[in-house]
């Protein structure tokens, strides 16, 4: 098991410590978690900003004194610490152990390394795979030393059998109790789009801020390099397709299935990323992330 947790070396552990979670905004119904400032209209501690009043704030934060200036109402913001519970959904169907076992070791490396930003910023991590047959999830995790614990249970867990994205989320919403919070799933995205859009939809409408991380091979995102014609076997069901693609439709069909995704994500508002696997997994956290709206 040491050897399965050597790429947690001190000097990674350091750079995701000076990371933390992007909270674009907290819906109701977040019960668990660590803890993040956020801007709320009324009193507490540390002042924030001024925001413009608005009928039903405390007139008690409206600044008089800026009144008088502006002849504008406006109400005083404060710095203001609520809840966050992180919920990592890593997809552990058979498409992940393709074209290389390397792609399902990387998602579990990325959901590790995610979660430890998150015990560092104070939340409460949870670890789920989504496969056939039961709802698999780790305990909340809330201490950084918890670390290890999601690494260990990482480093045991392989790909299972196929199933439904949409399926194991309707399933999981119900017996992992999903509500509220963050929720950031690892996929290959290699299922119908309509199956995608609908396991999207399952966690949109249980208040949770919703990100999705798409991890890919170099061969899965040009396939026409290496396929020449011949038949296809689906990883996920076990179907056969005879390849009648020429190699610039083959490409241009993975390019498609993959645009879109990005689409629905970005119609929605939910932050998408793709890591390749020929770029290292520190890069990925530390450069592409923030960028796109995971990290800061």
């Amino acid at each position: 098991m040491a050897n399965a947790l050597t790429w947690l070396t001190p000097a990674f552990i350091n750079r995701l410590e000076a990371l933390q979670l992007s909270v674009k905004w907290v819906r109701a119904g977040n019960r668990l978690g660590g803890r993040f400032p956020i801007n709320r209209r009324g009193s507490s501690v540390e002042f924030a900003d001024y925001a413009a009043y608005c009928a039903g704030d405390d007139i008690r934060a409206i600044d008089w004194n800026l009144y008088a200036r502006l002849d504008r109402l406006f109400v005083k913001t404060y710095k203001e610490e609520v809840a966050l519970s992180v919920e990592l959904l890593v997809d552990a169907t058979p498409s992940m152990g393709l074209p290389s076992p390397e792609k399902f070791e990387r998602a579990k490396r990325l959901a590790v390394s995610l979660g430890y930003v998150g015990l560092a910023g104070g939340h409460h991590v949870r670890l789920s795979w989504i496969c056939a047959g039961s709802t698999p999830a780790g305990p909340w995790c809330h201490r950084r030393n918890d670390l290890f614990r999601l690494a260990e249970l990482a480093a045991e867990t392989g790909v299972d059998a196929q199933v439904s994205l949409a399926d194991w989320m309707e399933r999981a919403a119900i017996t992992l109790r999903l509500r509220g919070g963050q929720a950031i799933l690892i996929t290959d995205g290699m299922s119908r789009p309509a199956d995608f859009f609908r396991a999207l939809h399952v966690l949109m409408v249980r208040n949770l801020e919703v990100k999705v991380i798409q991890v890919l091979t170099p061969q899965e995102l040009h396939p026409a390099r290496l396929l020449q014609g011949g038949r296809l076997v689906d990883s996920e069901t076990g179907a056969t397709h005879e390849l009648a693609y020429t190699p610039a439709e083959l490409e241009r069909a993975v390019a498609e299935h993959n645009e879109t995704l990005v689409r629905f994500c970005k119609r929605h508002g939910i932050p998408f990323a793709r890591h390749r696997l020929d770029e290292s997994l520190e890069t990925f956290i530390t450069k592409t992330l923030p960028v796109h709206g995971f990290l800061e």
